[in-house]
């Protein structure tokens, strides 16, 4: 834990003194000097409900979260055996948060999650851009907005509003002070893990 507090604590005084303030209590002393909660749990209270991917139960004894980008093959790889995971085991859940480092595409696909979850389809959106075939284009895009139901005209309006610009900002700002450099990176439970892991190897590391 000394190793995290190390890292993050000039990245995250910097990000949040320069982002504004969300629906939260919590502080930087409580961020790194708090005990009293795991650091993994409470990088998810820092973050707007907005900002974050879902799937599973709050209380769950497991949580499982990992720092992806649209554009990484690794994260595409193992999103399945994720799925797989959490449709298994009823202990445990899955929090996906964004960490858009490979081009402004990433960037681009990240805002509109989070605004496409302004509207309950965050969840849907997410798993079908990782379940598309092949590369993403205008016309796969289009077609997944459409196949969900999203209103793409509010979905436009959303994704280049400041505070969804913000919540990507914070979201990979917590990611690099946790030692995320690349995608995937993990937190499963408080085990932290760079770069792809298979399903097996997760299982093993959760209670």
């Amino acid at each position: 834990m000394r190793y995290f507090k190390r890292i993050i604590i000039g990245v995250i005084v910097s990000a949040l003194s320069c982002l504004p303030l969300y629906a939260t209590d919590l502080t930087v002393k409580d961020l790194f000097f708090d005990d009293s909660k795991p650091y993994h749990l409470k990088i998810i209270d820092v973050i707007p409900n907005e900002g974050i991917i879902q799937i599973g139960k709050d209380d769950a004894k497991n949580t499982i979260i990992e720092f992806m980008d649209y554009f990484c093959g690794y994260c595409k790889k193992v999103h399945p055996e994720l799925l797989e995971i959490v449709n298994e085991r009823d202990d445990t859940r899955l929090i996906f948060i964004q960490h858009p480092v490979l081009s402004e595409s990433s960037k681009l696909l990240a805002s509109m999650v989070i605004a496409a979850n302004m509207q309950d389809k965050g969840v849907e959106f997410h798993n079908a851009l990782f379940g598309i075939d092949g590369n993403l284009n205008n016309a796969k895009l289009s077609k997944i907005i459409e196949n969900l139901e999203i209103n793409a005209a509010k979905l436009n309006i959303d994704m280049t509003k400041k505070s969804v610009t913000n919540i990507v900002n914070l979201s990979s700002f917590l990611a690099n002070g946790s030692g995320a450099r690349g995608t995937p990176t993990f937190f499963i439970n408080n085990e932290f893990v760079i770069g792809y892991i298979d399903k097996d190897r997760i299982n093993n590391l959760l209670n």
